[in-house]
């Protein structure tokens, strides 16, 4: 009996700190993409088209962009590689870069400046992302986020 009180009082303190987040979850009707929205981040700017939206931190010194489109390119994974060299055009200077067939992930600096995005295929040839641009002195803070964001980026179950 004490055990079993000693497990529910361990999970009960590990749960506590999940519900704490207070993360909101966004569902795009336009393009079937999932993602979990950060509690300190407010919406900055909606699309008119229903592709996503931007918001911005508390603090104003980070933007997170959640948005959906179509594929441009024959297959994601083209698609990732031209993304990413026109981020590298834009300055930023990609340090980690993970492609998969139907994800990716990658991240780089400019300046003061760090960049992560998150990267999955749809249907109908679009691709979901999550963006976050932060100050790289506040890696810390930002790793956590970057982490449920990557965790909560997710397609369709089925393509209609």
């Amino acid at each position: 009996m004490r055990r079993r009180l000693a497990i529910l009082l361990c999970l009960a303190a590990t749960a506590a700190p999940a519900l704490a987040d207070d993360w909101r979850p966004y569902a795009n009707a336009r393009f079937g993409y999932v993602v979990d929205l950060p509690p300190d981040f407010a919406i900055s700017n909606e699309a008119d088209n229903g592709d996503g939206m931007t918001l911005t931190s508390a603090d104003k010194q980070a933007e997170l962009r959640v948005f959906g489109a179509n594929r441009m390119e024959q297959d994601f994974e083209t698609e990732m590689k031209i993304r990413i060299g026109m981020d590298e055009k834009e300055g930023w200077k990609i340090s980690y870069s993970k492609p998969a067939k139907s994800w990716a992930s990658y991240s780089g600096s400019r300046k003061d400046r760090i960049l992560y995005v998150r990267a999955i295929a749809l249907c109908h040839d679009a691709v979901g992302y999550a963006t976050i641009e932060y100050p790289k002195t506040a890696l810390k803070q930002y790793d956590p986020i970057v982490q449920h964001l990557v965790k909560s980026l997710s397609a369709p179950p089925r393509c209609s």
